[in-house]
């Protein structure tokens, strides 16, 4: 009866953990929680952070085809007043904040001509950086139709504190950077335009593009007269 009692003593010892292997498992168990979360805090702050950068990689592209694609190709384009003076206004408005100006693009169909009109700003209601476009004439000081042909709107970014831009010209056989553009004085649109980015972050980026055609005897939209 004794040596009964004692094998199932020791069968018991046997099949239970001792206060110290819990200890053991306990700690193993919380290493490999702990490497587990430090790898999870890991991977997701990396994750966050490719965001982050595929976000912005997005805007400097959305902002590059703007400026490929329209200010690259900006053109001069004249437009004639029917007032009693027969006034010819090059369509272009350069501000230190806003731009308005005419580009050529590539022609898909028959519908509106090969002819953009464009403005780019920043709408301070809700600090975007915005692209408006319209086939047809728009004129950058009549703006009342615009409840009648809407502009074709795009955002480019948001989170943008503000835009500036720069103006190339020649005068006296030297180029020139200007503030604003005044039409009244230039017969021609700015040989290079540059547009700084100033974020909400404090951050600040710059595009510079050549424009496609301002020489002074480059015109589109006015018919000229010539002498034989």
């Amino acid at each position: 009866m004794k040596v009964w009692n004692r094998n199932k003593n020791r069968r018991t010892r046997r099949s239970c953990f001792t206060l110290m292997e819990l200890v053991a498992a306990a700690g193993i168990m919380m290493s490999i929680a702990g490497i587990i979360a430090f790898a999870s805090r890991s991977f997701f702050r990396a994750l966050a952070s490719a965001e982050r950068v595929s976000a912005q990689l997005q805007v400097y592209l959305n902002i590059d085809q703007v400026m490929d694609g329209c200010f690259r190709n900006m053109i001069p384009f004249n437009w004639e007043t029917t007032d009693v003076n027969d006034d010819t206004f090059q369509v272009f408005l350069g501000e230190p904040d806003y731009i308005h100006f005419t580009t050529l693009r590539r022609s898909y169909d028959d519908v509106g001509g090969n002819l953009f009109f464009v403005r780019v700003y920043v709408d301070d209601a809700t600090d975007e950086l915005v692209a408006e476009y319209s086939k047809f004439p728009r004129l950058p000081w009549y703006e009342d139709d615009e409840d009648i042909m809407p502009y074709d709107r795009e955002v480019l970014a948001t989170d943008v504190d503000r835009i500036s831009f720069l103006y190339a010209g020649v005068e006296d056989n030297a180029v020139i950077w200007l503030e604003e553009w005044n039409r009244e004085l230039y017969d021609f649109i700015p040989h290079a335009v540059q547009m700084t980015v100033e974020w909400k972050d404090g951050t600040t980026e710059q595009w510079l593009r050549r424009t496609a055609a301002s020489g002074g005897n480059s015109v589109y939209g006015a018919l000229q007269e010539i002498d034989e």
